[in-house]
């Protein structure tokens, strides 16, 4: 009987100079052969939970849990560098909901009616500046010419500070309207899963956690989250030294609080938490409160420090962590990424710096294997803060997306690349 013959026998045999066209186009061929029965036979990238290849692009530029002005900018910023062409370019379909007005809709619900409303910069002049060519900081060029001040010498306090410098609150700062906030993003989150897109929702400080994983859990049911962060989030109103919401999401989604602050009369009952204990592993902790620690301790949370990473290696400790809180991989996995993990020298635009964070390349291998994994259904991307960003640095290097705006500042590029490495792209 006849013998099968191999498409690629060219590469043995045949005139030298023919073999790489031909090799290319046989490849060309079996690529798209496989890519046209995986579309027919599933419709979609192979992606546990989802139904549609569409990725809905949510702004959700909440900053009220945190002092610092200036991350509500990161949506717009990310949009204006290319992201969509960037996503188009791995066989995504994009979906771009806009920005959450919260400025607007507190304004029009009265929730600024005692004068809380903070101050805020206009994308507008963020690209002027960049229009000026980025000859300094944004935060001074705001200060200067916009007399806004984004951050202080001594590290990077808000407007918002004095409200806890007389002594640490007795309740959440802000709670009803921090509740009701996320609540929009909860409703915009739940509507999108719903439709069975991946939801890619990028802050803003990381609250939004607490809402975008409360909407993802009702989609999906139990789910598995691998958080990256330089802090646990995971104080309650009991342990949280300064009462700020953004240091709390991942407390209130696994259960942690006594009872839903005022505002948050929406959220799951702690009873019930959105997220077990055994489906979270944190990856790149560095910086945890002492009572926040001994809770984490106690509990069925999986927590890597920088620790481990120097100790093990990040390939390890993603497979750790993977097996962890996920181990037959069947379950849809969350992955929200506070953009503090990494080193400031990679990310130096982000509200808390702290020193020994994830190297560049670290922080891509742990969405690169979220991509592989084959479950992974949204992403959290939070606290890249452009307004105190570094400029962008002219020139390109070997290997940079070409979809990515040259005048994309470093923190911002980063934050588009790892939303690129855990929606399938890979180095070849």
């Amino acid at each position: 009987s006849a013998q099968p013959t191999c498409p690629f026998a060219a590469m043995v045999s045949g005139n030298p100079l023919n073999r790489a066209a031909t090799v290319t186009k046989h490849l060309k061929a079996s690529l798209q052969s496989l890519q046209g029965a995986s579309t027919a036979a599933a419709g979609r990238p192979a992606v546990g939970g989802l139904t549609k290849p569409t990725v809905s692009f949510l702004g959700a530029p909440f900053c009220h849990g945190q002092n610092l002005l200036g991350a509500d900018l990161a949506p717009a910023t990310m949009r204006d560098s290319g992201i969509f062409s960037a996503l188009q370019k791995l066989g995504w379909t994009t979906k771009d909901c806009g920005d959450i007005d919260f400025d607007g809709h507190f304004e029009k619900n009265g929730y600024y009616a005692d004068g809380k409303r903070r101050p805020t910069i206009s994308m507008e002049d963020y690209r002027q500046w960049r229009h000026e060519g980025m000859k300094e900081s944004f935060s001074i060029w705001a200060e200067h010419r916009l007399g806004v001040k984004l951050a202080s010498e001594s590290g990077h306090e808000g407007p918002a500070a004095s409200a806890v410098a007389a002594g640490p609150p007795k309740e959440v700062v802000n709670a009803s309207l921090i509740g009701e906030g996320l609540r929009l993003v909860y409703e915009k989150v739940l509507a999108e899963a719903t439709e069975g897109n991946f939801v890619l929702t990028i802050g803003g400080d990381h609250s939004i956690a607490s809402a975008t994983i409360a909407a993802l859990s009702r989609v999906h049911g139990e789910m598995a989250c691998i958080w990256v962060d330089a802090h646990a989030d995971a104080n309650t109103p009991e342990t949280s030294p300064s009462m700020h919401y953004h240091g709390m999401p991942a407390a209130h989604a696994l259960g942690w609080f006594n009872q839903n602050p005022p505002g948050f009369e929406w959220y799951p009952d702690p009873a019930e938490p959105c997220l077990k204990e055994n489906r979270l592993a944190y990856i790149g902790l560095r910086d945890v409160d002492e009572l926040e620690g001994m809770m984490l301790r106690k509990s069925g949370v999986t927590v890597y420090t920088m620790r481990d990473v120097d100790k093990y290696g990040i390939g390890q400790v993603v497979n750790m962590a993977m097996e962890k809180v996920n181990p037959s991989n069947k379950l849809p996995l969350h992955l929200t990424l506070d953009i503090d993990a990494v080193d400031p020298e990679f990310a130096p635009g982000t509200g808390t710096l702290a020193r020994g964070g994830l190297s560049y390349r670290e922080v891509h291998y742990i969405c690169e294997e979220c991509a592989d994994s084959g479950r992974l259904v949204s992403m959290d991307l939070v606290e890249v803060n452009p307004g105190i960003d570094c400029p962008a640095v002219r020139g390109e290097m070997h290997g940079d997306n070409p979809s990515i705006a040259s005048t994309t500042t470093p923190t911002v590029r980063l934050g588009v690349e790892l939303c690129l490495s855990a929606l399938g792209k890979s180095i070849y």
